[in-house]
């Protein structure tokens, strides 16, 4: 069986390696960078993300959560949903350089709204100061 303690060190190890390399990608596409395009920054960041996520199902799982039944894991769930889909708009969807631009940065500030709901353990995060 895991450690609940290894899992939470491997879980924050991904988010900061998820985060740090979303806004070097959204650093790489506003600058028209070619290196976007070499293999490693296509496929790392599906492999980080994946751990990411097993590592939180497999904490939940250890604690035995329902994380829709808990305010601030509902809440971290829901804002995952917005940033996945601004990630989206900002690397790949949005249409002009504005539009993806504005998309990264506010992925980014979800990213951050995350952080502070794991922090806080409340649902409002950094928006409850």
């Amino acid at each position: 069986m895991p450690d609940y303690a290894l899992l939470k060190t491997l879980h924050l190890g991904c988010a900061v390696l998820s985060i740090s390399g979303f806004a070097a990608r959204l650093a790489l596409m506003i600058s028209g960078s070619a290196v976007l395009r070499a293999r490693l920054v296509r496929v790392l960041p599906h492999v980080v993300d994946t751990v990411l996520l097993a590592s939180a199902l497999a904490m939940v799982w250890l604690l035995d959560v329902n994380p829709l039944a808990e305010a601030w894991l509902a809440a971290k769930i829901v804002a995952l949903v917005a940033y996945v889909l601004l990630g989206v708009a900002a690397l790949r969807a949005g249409r002009t350089l504005a539009v993806r631009v504005a998309a990264g940065v506010a992925a980014l500030a979800v990213a951050g709204f995350i952080v502070s709901v794991a922090v806080t353990k409340s649902a409002w995060g950094f928006l409850a100061a």
